[in-house]
């Protein structure tokens, strides 16, 4: 496959999120190979700023003064349009939900060049708990990006099925791709572990900004459940819920086994110092953090907070628990700590997930989508 034009990736702003790294280190994987990778950005500081590579270039895309991120990401259609027309690129990759409709609307706007617009649904169209006029809007507003992009990728099977059922006549433009979640350190951390005694003290993690989705509520309040049991976790991440759950846990009694440690750049440390990794999120799309313990050797406790993910873990033998269900949570934390599951079938879980597997994925159907008409 020749690229004499860029290939662009779209990114707001390298932040801190899990689409920010997912869309950086896909631009450097491909950047790797030798291909002319550029990096569109509305900010350049952020969390993962400092992992860009030195061979992707990097173009900032002018930005209104005033605004939060959507309206700015509306505002600058035009500005996105004018790049499109002057560096013609042969595809740009949108990193997720936010950005999708714009570089479409972009690519409209720029008189429909040659450029094929990629997008990726990150997290879930319809959300638990939505309103009925939330859902009908969201409905319509990814129906209405699939169509006027070229390719729309999802991150499992059941989205497949999902949104197959939901949008009929744009079925043909979802194909599903594996995220790079999963590093070498992550997988050689795995491959080092050993499965820990029943008689050792288990070390739970859990990470995410601590907002609503995440339910570190309804995670405080199971460990509460199960106080009489030894154990110990750490929290990576921050949010406007820090205190609120810090409170919770010292209310609850727990405050002096739950270690706070913010936000970190690299998690694959505490993935090596953890047994078991705990997501209590209410919806996700497919979530990076579960990916990556299964990589270090991590049994996963879980919530069904995603179809993907759940089906994924099956197949280990790990299976999920309803949200916001403290009682359920704990049990299946409880579970595990009593029973420890071998760690090879977690690591061949999760190498699917690799960085060098999900570039040749990406760019298998970057080569499908460009020789389409």
């Amino acid at each position: 496959m020749k690229h004499s034009a860029p290939i662009v990736h779209f990114l707001y702003e390298p932040g801190n999120g899990g689409l920010d790294r997912v869309a950086v280190l896909l631009a450097n994987g491909m950047a790797e190979r030798g291909l002319p990778i550029e990096l569109w950005l509305t900010k350049d500081t952020g969390a993962v700023a400092q992992i860009i590579s030195a061979d992707v270039k990097i173009r900032m895309v002018p930005m209104p003064k005033f605004g939060g991120r959507g309206l700015q990401l509306l505002l600058q259609i035009p500005s996105v349009a004018r790049m499109i027309r002057k560096h013609r690129p042969k595809a740009i990759f949108s990193a997720g939900n936010q950005t999708n409709l714009s570089l479409a609307i972009a690519r409209q706007l720029a008189g429909r060049p040659l450029t094929k617009i990629i997008q990726k649904i990150t997290n879930p169209v319809l959300r638990p708990g939505s309103r009925k006029w939330q859902k009908i809007a969201r409905i319509w507003r990814f129906g209405m990006t699939a169509s006027l992009g070229d390719m729309t990728l999802i991150l499992s099977e059941a989205d497949a099925r999902n949104y197959a059922q939901i949008y009929p006549h744009t079925a043909s433009k979802f194909h599903v791709v594996p995220n790079p979640y999963v590093t070498a350190d992550m997988l050689s951390a795995g491959a080092a572990k050993t499965v820990r005694d029943a008689g050792q003290l288990p070390r739970l993690l859990s990470a995410g900004r601590l907002v609503p989705q995440k339910g570190y509520q309804t995670l405080v309040s199971a460990l509460a459940l199960i106080a009489e049991h030894p154990w110990s976790l750490t929290i990576l991440g921050d949010g406007p819920l820090l205190q609120e759950t810090k409170y919770q846990a010292e209310q609850l009694g727990v405050a002096d086994r739950i270690t706070f440690k913010g936000f970190v750049h690299d998690v694959t440390p505490y993935l090596c110092q953890s047994d078991i990794l705990v997501l209590s999120s209410q919806w996700e799309g497919l979530p990076a953090i579960p990916i990556e313990a299964l990589a270090a050797g991590c049994a996963i406790v879980a919530t069904d907070c995603s179809e993907g993910l759940t089906e994924l873990l099956s197949e280990t033998g790990q299976h999920t628990v309803p949200v916001q269900n403290p009682e359920a949570l704990a049990k299946a934390i409880l579970d595990e700590i009593h029973s420890p599951r071998p760690i090879k079938p977690l690591i061949a879980c999760a190498s699917a997930y690799s960085i060098e597997n999900s570039v040749d994925q990406h760019l298998k159907l970057l080569e499908k989508v460009c020789e389409a008409p």
